[in-house]
C-alpha cells in the first residue's frame, strides 16, 4: 500500500502506461493523498501511517488453510478495524475473543 501511494497510482507498471481501459485519461492516478487508504484480502491485519495517510489492511474472516500453512502465512482472522473519523484513532474488535 505504501508503494501504491509512492507511485501515486493504484495499478502501477514499470516503464509505461497501464492499459486497463481505453480511456484518454488515467482514472487510477492518485492525485491527492487520501486520509485513509483501505485494502483487504491479504488475510493479515495491518495498520500504519504513511506521510499522514492511515493505511488499513483489514485481513479476512478465514482461518489458516492448508495452502497458507505450506507458504508459512499465519492469518489474523475475525479482527475488524474501527476508525474514529474525528481523531483518526484506530481500534480493533477481535471476534475470536468475544
Amino acid at each position: 500500500m505504501e508503494y501504491l501511494l509512492k507511485a501515486r497510482h493504484v495499478a502501477p507498471t514499470y516503464g509505461g502506461s497501464t492499459p486497463i481501459a481505453p480511456e484518454r485519461e488515467d482514472h487510477l492516478i492518485i492525485e491527492e493523498p487520501p486520509e485513509i487508504f483501505h485494502s483487504g484480502h491479504v488475510h493479515v491485519n495491518g495498520y500504519v501511517t504513511y506521510r499522514g495517510t492511515l493505511l488499513v489492511n483489514s485481513g479476512a474472516w478465514q482461518s489458516q488453510t492448508d495452502y497458507q500453512k505450506k507458504l508459512g502465512l499465519m492469518p489474523t482472522p475475525c479482527k475488524v478495524p474501527i476508525v474514529n473519523l474525528q481523531n483518526m484513532h484506530l481500534a480493533e474488535l477481535d471476534f475470536l475473543s468475544i
